[in-house]
């Protein structure tokens, strides 16, 4: 007994000893977050574009007022157009809302016969200003626009020995939508529509045949557009943890 009492007293004594040797687990250690700065599309920018236009052009054509068969021909109009764009961007959370102003030169041509006239139309110039609003996903924005359009555009129509030319600026409006993606910090990349409507124009032919004339009202045309911006940036968005 007196043993067993002794042997019971040594292994109490050599415990502590012996679970200080033990190798200890070290305590569990969160993962460092990772801060990173949410990207901005506020601030002004500048930037060009190249596009595509097309459209169907209602020409009418009436003897003293009075349209007889055949006075309604639709002609069809094409082109290239590109110029360059330059806008300012706010933004509230994922909300992206701003003003932009573009000008393009453009080669959107149209021709026809009525009438046994031959009526010609081209659009060489144009230009906008237009709001934007749009929803940001990060780098990748979806937006609309829509504004003020104007154009000059050219005219003509030939009857025999009557001839008649016309050149206007034209003021209508201009809706559509698009895309951007951000391919870096400054620089980034869109795709858009737009639907553009500047009204009509008069022509007036003096032949053998008095009161003769002729109206456009085909200054109506979709068109596609990709371009190219560089952003000079704003404030910067609130910085965001990830763990």
């Amino acid at each position: 007994m007196k043993k067993l009492l002794l042997s019971t007293a040594a292994i109490m004594l050599a415990a502590p000893a012996l679970a200080a040797d033990l190798p200890r687990r070290s305590p569990a250690v969160a993962p460092a977050p990772v801060f990173t700065q949410a990207f901005s599309w506020q601030g002004f920018y500048v930037g060009a574009q190249v596009g595509y236009a097309w459209g169907t052009a209602d020409t009418v054509g009436s003897f003293g007022g009075v349209i007889p068969p055949g006075g309604n021909v639709g002609v069809e109009t094409q082109g290239f157009i590109g110029g360059v764009h330059a806008g300012y961007n706010l933004q509230s959370g994922s909300f992206v809302y701003g003003i932009e102003a573009d000008v393009e030169f453009a080669d959107v041509k149209e021709s026809g016969t009525i009438l046994g006239a031959t009526f010609n139309g081209q659009n060489d110039l144009r230009g906008s200003l237009r709001a934007r609003f749009g929803f940001a996903f990060d780098r990748a924005l979806i937006y609309v626009t829509g504004g003020l359009a104007a154009g000059r555009v050219e005219a003509s129509a030939a009857l025999a020995a009557a001839r008649d030319s016309n050149s206007e600026t034209r003021f209508g409006w201009t809706v559509g939508a698009g895309v951007e993606y951000a391919l870096s910090s400054n620089w980034s990349a869109r795709l858009e529509y737009r639907y553009t409507d500047l009204g009509d124009m008069r022509l007036t032919l003096t032949n053998l045949v008095a009161n003769t004339s002729f109206t456009e009202s085909a200054i109506k045309d979709h068109s596609v557009r990709v371009g190219l911006s560089y952003r000079f940036g704003g404030p910067a968005r609130p910085v965001v943890a990830r763990y």
